[in-house]
């Protein structure tokens, strides 16, 4: 009974996900793509998902979207070719393209002051997003995001045919997704934040153990959640006011493991943000 019990719990949760992934697509042609997004909510603060490399927005943030109920209206985007949006002359982007996509999607819909939600490679376009745009951006959550020096590490730490798997995906990932994980990286680095901009850093608190897939050496694999773990205190130096936290029994997509942690954490960003205004 217990067995039966537990499969129908795990059904029905899987029934109440699905119901609230149910929502309605708006599109914008920008660099001649069709780029899709959705928002629910019509006050301040405009809260921005901004998704991984390769990854379309809603399966990044979905349990995070359709549960959100805090302040401000919250909103995701797909970037060219991801998602329900469109590419048509498909290229590898730089970081500015990226850039210039979000800041027309955000001037013609009039989303602001923005709260930013980048996930993984999405902190980099956050970062270059808040340089280029410093008055418009007035907090960031950065969601196990990649640090500048994360790949450097691992280069220099990691034995050749652990580092030749490493320059396979990176590889690959530019040719799928046609995005520069290491162009971003420098684009990043460059960036420059507000010295007092509120930011909340949340890292994985389980380890991100794919890569074996690719038949990474068990030591390879330490330095690839090691090297990470460690520079993501390095995040918190980005700015005078950051908080950080652990997502203990999430691993790298936050959003499929605990979406709560994500919401309370927006939820107090924007309460920080409030004193300081």
């Amino acid at each position: 009974m217990r067995l039966i019990t537990a499969a129908a719990l795990i059904t029905a949760t899987a029934l109440t996900w699905a119901q609230q992934s149910e929502h309605e697509y708006e599109f914008e042609t920008i660099q001649g793509n069709r780029i899709a997004w959705s928002c629910e909510g019509d006050t301040e603060p405009t809260i921005v998902l901004i998704a991984g490399m390769g990854l379309s927005a809603h399966p990044s943030f979905d349990r995070v979207y359709h549960n959100y109920d805090g302040s401000g209206r919250i909103c995701m985007y797909d970037r060219a070719g991801l998602g329900k949006s469109t590419f048509d002359h498909p290229h590898t982007r730089t970081m500015a393209e990226l850039v210039e996509e979000l800041t027309v999607l955000v001037q013609r819909q009039k989303w602001g002051p923005l709260v930013l939600v980048p996930h993984s490679f999405g902190g980099f376009i956050a970062q270059a997003y808040t340089a280029e745009n410093p008055a418009d951006v007035i907090g960031i959550l950065f969601l196990d995001v990649g640090h500048v020096d994360w790949v450097p590490a691992m280069e220099a730490q990691m034995s050749e045919a652990d580092w030749a798997i490493m320059e396979r995906i990176i590889a690959w990932n530019e040719r799928e997704f046609h995005e520069d994980y290491l162009e971003g990286q420098e684009a990043a680095r460059a960036a420059k934040l507000p010295g007092q901009l509120p930011i909340t850093v949340v890292s994985r608190g389980v380890p991100h153990t794919q890569i074996r897939l690719e038949k990474m050496s068990y030591e390879g694999i330490d330095i690839y959640e090691r090297t990470h773990q460690e520079l993501q205190y390095d995040l918190v130096g980005l700015t005078g006011d950051a908080r950080h936290r652990y997502a203990r029994v999430a691993s790298h997509l936050i959003n499929e493991y605990d979406p709560w942690l994500v919401i309370d954490e927006i939820e107090s960003l924007v309460a920080r943000i409030e004193k300081v205004r």
